[in-house]
């Protein structure tokens, strides 16, 4: 009996059937993840809920492992297209960031992430291996696309040269730790993610100027 979960939200329309039975099957491996928990995920599951022979899934993956990596992969990619744009000034520079943050922020705190978030508070077989991909594919990889973003218009004299690594996790930080932490517990956060990214932005802005205080 398929899993009654909602389906991702993506961004565009695939353009091949390949990508079109891809994202299925990705958005399947979530799916089964959060239903099932990590030990009895298993590609006969997947095969299930994503409607496909389980053959299709080698395709695309060479196992569950794998799978997992791209469900947790495509979360950094519905965001990653927010940093590709160049800002001409800094103000624009604060308001692409301010954006960005938001989305990253409706991201990671969806439904679907922060059960994901309370799953691996849990003990159980294989927990080591899905925190690493959650850490490699999410968090670090979020943290990377922003970083490189912000080294971009430093590179461009939009912003003045600093350690955009550690900025760049300073505003994860204050932008969606907190408010995960609050989901987490059943709560619902305090402060908007919208107020959130604007003040973590503002409050570091005298980092990014070009003139320094």
């Amino acid at each position: 009996m398929p899993i009654n979960t909602n389906e991702i939200k993506k961004r565009g329309r695939p353009t091949t059937v390949g990508e079109e039975t891809k994202t299925k099957i990705v958005a399947a491996t979530l799916d089964v993840l959060l239903e099932l928990g990590y030990e009895k995920t298993s590609l006969d599951q997947i095969a299930s809920q994503a409607s496909v022979a389980k053959k299709t899934i080698y395709r695309f993956s060479s196992g569950k492992d794998e799978l997992i990596q791209l469900a947790l992969r495509s979360w950094t990619d519905s965001f990653k297209s927010c940093f590709e744009k160049n800002a001409a000034s800094l103000d624009e520079f604060v308001q692409q960031l301010e954006d960005g943050l938001v989305t990253i922020g409706e991201q990671v705190l969806s439904p679907k992430a922060v059960r994901l978030f309370r799953l691996l508070q849990s003990d159980f077989p294989g927990r080591d291996e899905l925190i690493a991909s959650y850490q490699q594919q999410g968090i670090q990889r979020g943290r990377k696309i922003l970083q490189l973003w912000m080294v971009k218009h430093s590179d461009l004299h939009i912003i003045r040269e600093q350690d955009y690594e550690i900025l760049s996790n300073l505003l994860l930080a204050m932008v969606i730790a907190e408010p995960l932490r609050e989901l987490a517990l059943r709560q619902t956060p305090l402060i908007p993610i919208r107020d959130r990214a604007h003040s973590a932005v503002q409050l570091l802005l005298p980092s990014f100027s070009q003139t320094i205080p």
